[in-house]
């Protein structure tokens, strides 16, 4: 089985994706990217700033920009959201998953992959992570 990266951004040290044999595996990608370094935290270790003064980004804003990158890793590896076999979502809150739904139906039309969902704090301020395996068999040479 061969095993391909495509490197992500500089400021961690991550992968866009990673391709083993006829999988993908996409990082966690949330609307946008951040400098660790740039977090600010208050004396009880909540986020007060990621340095990105992108606070403001309405949740649908949030979800179309974190499918934008969803789909910029697969890319990289050569597959779209028509390859993903799995999605993994995590919300700051859970209240935001009956809309979630509704915009994740516009990316997966036909045949939807498995899918779970988990409520969660984040280590930047967003309201949204997703990341995905697709499965899209190699050339046979």
């Amino acid at each position: 089985m061969t095993k391909e990266a495509h490197p992500a951004h500089p400021e961690v040290p991550i992968s866009k994706a990673i391709r083993a044999g006829d999988f993908v595996f996409t990082s966690a990608y949330g609307p946008w990217t951040f400098d660790p370094r740039k977090v600010t935290f208050d004396k009880d270790g909540r986020i007060l700033s990621d340095g990105t003064d992108n606070k403001n980004v309405s949740f649908d804003e949030q979800v179309h920009r974190t499918f934008g990158f969803v789909k910029d890793a697969l890319a990289a590896a050569r597959c779209t959201l028509d390859d993903v076999v799995d999605c993994q979502v995590w919300l700051a809150d859970a209240r935001d998953f009956v809309r979630f739904n509704e915009i994740y139906r516009s990316y997966f039309t036909k045949d939807p992959p498995v899918r779970s969902v988990f409520p969660i704090g984040f280590m930047f301020d967003v309201k949204i992570e997703i990341k995905v395996i697709a499965y899209k068999p190699l050339p046979k040479d």
